[in-house]
């Protein structure tokens, strides 16, 4: 097992870097650290896309692959062209283990479906562990532009439950 100090210096470690999901286990310990993509600014965003385009021009320069834009304009060129092909999508997961219910009574009506617009506020999901409802929340204005898991269905602590496009 981790001592205290082990863990906040993980926790730490991957604050500061790109990853998003981190699980270890030994055995007898598991560990799954998530990061909430809701809190991420776009400043650490391009930080980390930087961040992982300059190792790879150091790569190319070291293969001998010469830049075509003089003083580094090329990995500039590069992070924008990155951030305008990719949309920003935002994971809602799960808080904790339990029962993936999409509806508040079987027969119902699901609380969201894709393509519907959500605020933070709006509870998109229930999970039931143990006779405990926990209404999950959206936590993020945008859209549903994905649902992850199915009414009924088991699901782990940080595992995707929706995928949505922030306004």
């Amino acid at each position: 097992m981790f001592t205290k100090q082990e863990l906040q210096d993980i926790i730490d470690l991957i604050g500061r870097s790109p990853i998003q999901k981190f699980k270890y286990s030994d055995g007898t310990a598991q560990l799954l650290i998530v990061k909430d993509n809701a809190s991420i600014s776009p400043k650490a965003d391009k930080r980390s896309t930087k961040a992982a385009a300059e190792p790879m021009a150091e790569h190319a320069e070291a293969a001998g692959a010469k830049p075509s834009e003089p003083d580094g304009a090329q990995p500039a060129m590069a992070e924008k062209s990155a951030e305008a092909d990719t949309p920003k999508l935002i994971e809602i997961v799960a808080p904790t283990v339990g029962t993936f219910y999409a509806s508040a009574e079987q027969g119902a009506a699901p609380y969201v479906q894709v393509g519907d617009k959500v605020t933070p506020e709006k509870v998109v999901c229930v999970l039931e562990a143990m006779k405990l409802f926990t209404e999950v929340s959206a936590k993020v204005s945008g859209e549903i532009v994905e649902i992850a898991a199915e009414s009924g269905q088991f699901v782990e602590y940080g595992q995707p439950l929706f995928i949505i496009k922030p306004e």
